[in-house]
């Protein structure tokens, strides 16, 4: 007679297909779930990549648009400047009398009541090696100012410029050397000449006083134009 009572390993075959079963809508669940975070970390790393990348573009944009302003700010003064026939112009004469080197140095005024300086120097004998012209403007106090390199062409002549000097009452010579490239002081003296006492012409704007906020013209028009 045969034997159908069903076997052990038969029981626990049905047992485990019926769990596989029973568990597969929690693993579907738990990988879209680990899906949607790995999807949602990726979009968020996308998008903090792309705002950093905005970031960097504005910065360079903004750094581009001063360095426009102060390139545009520059070319005004060096206009304002070349269109100025200055305060005055003086004469550098030779230190030593044997040398026919002598220089014009024009000073002016600038709207903020800085100064600008000229100076063109004729009969410059050819440079030694290791040497430079320079001209300095010397102020009633503090250290000289160097107001650049003169570079002699064939003819002898150099020419240099400088803004931002003290103002007009603040002058005391002006020194024409020859030196060391890259010196810090004055060194031989070519030519010289001392600057005459002038009035400033030239206002500097008034300072805010601390504390004080400007008034803003925007809010003000929106409110108007609200009314």
């Amino acid at each position: 007679m045969t034997d159908t009572r069903p076997t052990f390993s038969r029981l626990t075959e049905g047992k485990a297909t019926q769990s596989w079963r029973a568990a597969l809508p929690a693993i579907v669940v738990v990988v879209a779930f680990v899906a949607l975070i790995a999807y949602l970390a990726s979009s968020v790393s996308t998008y903090s990549q792309r705002w950093m990348s905005a970031v960097r573009e504005s910065q360079e944009a903004r750094n581009q648009a001063e360095g426009m302003s102060r390139q545009i700010a520059q070319l005004q003064k060096d206009a304002a400047m070349l269109k100025s026939a200055g305060r005055t112009t003086v004469i550098l004469e030779a230190a030593d009398k044997k040398t026919k080197s002598w220089a014009a140095a024009t000073w002016g005024e600038l709207a903020d009541g800085k100064t600008f300086m000229r100076v063109s120097a004729y009969g410059l004998d050819d440079k030694a090696e290791g040497k430079a012209y320079h001209a300095w403007f010397k102020p009633l106090s503090g250290d000289p100012i160097d107001l650049g390199d003169l570079d002699p062409d064939q003819n002898g002549s150099g020419f240099t410029t400088a803004s931002e000097l003290p103002a007009v009452d603040q002058g005391k010579s002006i020194v024409l050397t020859l030196d060391a490239s890259g010196a810090k002081q004055p060194g031989d003296v070519v030519a010289q000449v001392d600057l005459p006492k002038l009035t400033p012409s030239a206002k500097p704007p008034p300072a805010e006083p601390a504390g004080q906020a400007k008034p803003d013209n925007t809010s003000q028009q929106m409110h108007q134009a609200g009314k």
